[in-house]
């Protein structure tokens, strides 16, 4: 059985015992005792202030290629981390849903904060959230599985799907996937959080359709001229992953979001997830900002960035990943090969982890995983104050005395 197998039995016990009360224990302890006090030394999470897609991890990355954890020690001091993970936490005032998993022998949960203030709801492991760049994740193994099934070829230039746009020729399926493509992005950074640029803003409206707004973005981004040869260089675009959807959908001959449900979603019993938002969606919070992030919008953030789901749900795609229960060993393996700076097929590549991170509006989200399963992060929140891909680099940092 695989390792993350255990983890979402963890995971489902633990919701079920809890439920009467918040939906998310603190932990899930083993039966080891500690044995040594473990220190720590208290640190802030600061929100991103950098491109929210798949951010370096501020530590070192040559440290990053070498980790691997003593798990024996791991078990055996399990008690104190449990205590120093939830200190870090409370320390830095982190509102949101996050799990953390290192081998068989440690598994932590955190809920706090609320995902609906007037109603005085709780986070937990069943709150959703607007996950961001998890998106490309999800629309990068849609497009190998159709890759799989014979529907479309990661060499097709996208002629074959638009075959009027400007760039059609140049650009391939695999340089949108490795952000190779150099298609303009739709999207900016600005003070720290990732928006629409300026000229797409202003076609955007909250009280549009989507099929409108959907368009626009489209339109937008098939009237631009590349930056550069595609094939070059890494330049991060989300254009590229929106392009993405539209092929999905032609290839497919269904919707975007239908393939994803029939072939991904259903599958792995992700039933909590989607790109319509649910009861369960947690509110966002942003005491400096209180306009609506429209790349939230329906059919704006799309196959980039539109996909909502939990950190339950999300246990169970990285599960169904390495289970083959979506795409097989060898789409799995390219989608881990680094291509320019890094990147792989809709992930940021170090050594054997792969992260995906981003900031939406007051939504920020976070998961790492290492390739041979041994460890998994899942962090999301609905406050502009808390930072998931911060609390990542704070709990590595509180753990390198566990590495080998």
């Amino acid at each position: 059985m695989k390792n993350y197998k255990f983890a979402l039995c963890a995971v489902l016990s633990i919701l079920i015992a809890a439920a009467a009360f918040t939906g998310c224990n603190n932990n899930d302890k083993s039966s080891a005792t500690e044995t040594n006090p473990v220190s720590t030394e208290k640190a802030t999470v600061q929100p991103a202030t950098s491109a929210p897609a798949t951010k370096p991890s501020t530590d070192d990355s040559a440290s990053e290629k070498q980790r691997k954890y003593n798990f024996l020690a791991i078990k055996q001091k399990s008690d104190a981390i449990y205590s120093s993970l939830d200190d870090i936490i409370s320390d830095n005032n982190f509102s949101g849903s996050v799990y953390l998993k290192l081998g068989n022998d440690l598994e932590f949960n955190k809920c706090s904060g609320s995902s609906d203030e007037v109603q005085r709801k709780k986070n937990s492991l069943h709150t959703n959230f607007y996950t961001g760049s998890l998106t490309k994740h999800i629309t990068a193994a849609a497009v190998l599985k159709l890759s799989e099934e014979k529907k479309l070829s990661l060499d097709d230039n996208l002629g074959k799907y638009f075959p009027d746009c400007s760039y059609a020729k140049d650009v391939t399926i695999k340089n949108l996937l490795t952000m190779t493509s150099a298609v303009p992005s739709y999207t900016k950074v600005a003070n720290g959080k990732l928006q629409l640029v300026d000229e797409l803003d202003k076609k955007i409206k909250e009280d549009y359709s989507e099929k409108k707004n959907k368009s626009a973005v489209l339109n937008w981004i098939l009237s631009q001229k590349l930056n550069d040869r595609a094939g070059k260089k890494y330049k991060y675009s989300d254009s590229g992953y929106f392009l993405l959807g539209e092929i999905i959908e032609k290839a497919s001959g269904t919707s975007y979001t239908a393939y994803v449900s029939e072939n991904i979603l259903k599958p792995l019993g992700m039933n909590n997830s989607g790109f319509k938002a649910p009861s369960s969606l947690a509110t966002a919070y942003d005491d400096k900002n209180e306009s609506v992030n429209k790349l939230t919008l329906g059919g704006v953030g799309y196959s980039a960035l539109g996909f909502i789901s939990n950190v339950s749900d999300t246990i169970r795609y990285i599960e169904g990943i390495f289970d083959e229960n979506v795409i097989n060993s060898n789409s799995l393996l390219a989608m881990h090969t680094p291509f320019l700076n890094g990147y792989g097929y809709g992930v940021k590549i170090d050594g054997d982890r792969i992260e995906i991170s981003s900031n939406l509006g007051a939504y920020s989200a976070t998961v790492t995983y290492s390739t041979d399963e041994t460890e998994l992060y899942v962090a999301y929140s609905n406050y502009a104050s808390s930072d998931a891909h911060a609390l990542n680099v704070l709990f590595k940092d509180y753990l390198k005395e566990f590495l080998i």
